[in-house]
């Protein structure tokens, strides 16, 4: 008899293996392929329903993109990661800005 694997937790795992391989990376990745990385992660998390790690993403990304913050990145990662955790589907607004404070919380702001 063949282990199936459920859909869901194989997009979970291929969603934290990217953010893990990203994070792993960022010391030795130009600023260009952490977005692109990015970009990869927010992209696969829209197609398959993980609204707050696409929420996250987006948001990251913006802020790489537009001026830097690689410091804040890996706690991006982080807070991707246990949001990768969270059910699928649509993510009420105040659930948006609940996963944007804790980012914020993590950083001390």
């Amino acid at each position: 008899m063949r282990n199936q694997i459920d859909p869901y937790l194989d997009i979970q795992n291929r969603i934290t293996g990217q953010i893990g391989a990203l994070a792993e990376a960022l010391p030795h990745c130009a600023l260009a392929q952490i977005v692109q990385g990015i970009d990869d992660i927010r992209c696969l998390a829209r197609d398959n329903g993980f609204s707050a790690v696409e929420t996250l993403a987006s948001r990251l990304e913006s802020a790489v993109a537009g001026g830097g913050y690689r410091a804040a990145i890996l706690t991006y990662l982080d807070a991707m990661s246990d949001a990768a955790a969270v059910p699928r589907g649509p993510l009420p607004s105040a659930a948006q800005e609940a996963w944007l404070a804790s980012v914020a919380v993590r950083l001390g702001h």
